[in-house]
């Protein structure tokens, strides 16, 4: 066993020098073993990069055998009469949409794969509404928080795309965030009770103002801006 003279790590059989510091083994007690494993690998190399399609293709067959295998057993034994497989089969489209479809189609704008979710999304609840008899609370409350999500996301997204500032970005999504939540609310409010009566949100807004706040004075305030990449970048 070889210890190494400059910072005292413990060498393996093979090391012809520290791995640490680079200060070369010298024990006329315990020589270098020629035959032995090194403990890494000693050349280089790049890890191969993972084929998107093909992990792409894996989730459409995995999520098209669920849906289909789910299909035959509801049809076949379990449940004739009630046609659950149907949300099996929307949830699965709308999984494919949002995970599969951006591995197989690349190089779309963001836009296009954001349009592609909501509409996802507004299909499984217009499936579920039909097999429910929901379509009130589709039109009143599902399909405006669904609006509203994708509008606000769009605002976020168009904002990264310009490659906007950390700070800007994370102060926006405060900003939306606390939208979101008003609305949020509201249109609960207005779905069950028929009047809007602020509670919840209005103490995660403020919240959320704080925060926003913050890391706005912090990315228009140099020193300050410089501080805190220094204290949370190192």
């Amino acid at each position: 066993m070889s210890y190494c003279v400059n910072c005292g790590v413990e060498l393996d059989a093979s090391a012809r020098s520290c791995p640490l510091c680079g200060t070369p083994v010298v024990n006329p007690r315990c020589p270098v073993d020629e035959n032995a494993t090194p403990p890494f690998p000693l050349v280089r190399r790049e890890v191969e990069p993972v084929d998107r399609r093909s992990v792409g293709w894996l989730l459409t067959g995995m999520l098209a055998s669920a849906a289909v295998c789910c299909g035959l057993i509801n049809g076949l034994a379990f449940f004739p009469s009630v046609p659950w497989a149907l949300y099996v089969a929307g949830a699965a489209l709308t999984l494919w949409v949002w995970a599969a479809l951006p591995l197989l189609v690349q190089r779309l704008p963001v836009p296009v794969y954001l349009l592609a979710d909501l509409a996802a999304a507004a299909g499984l609840l217009v499936l579920i509404a039909a097999l429910t008899d929901g379509w009130g609370w589709l039109t009143r409350l599902a399909l405006p928080i669904l609006v509203l999500t994708g509008a606000l996301g769009a605002v976020l997204g168009a904002l990264i795309a310009r490659h906007g500032s950390r700070l800007t970005i994370g102060g926006v999504f405060f900003l939306l965030l606390i939208v979101w939540l008003l609305a949020l609310e509201a249109l609960i409010d207005l779905y069950i009770a028929g009047t809007y009566r602020p509670g919840w949100s209005v103490i995660a807004a403020a919240a959320g103002l704080v925060a926003a706040v913050f890391l706005l004075i912090v990315r228009l305030r140099p020193r300050l801006r410089e501080e805190f990449r220094r204290r949370f970048h190192t």
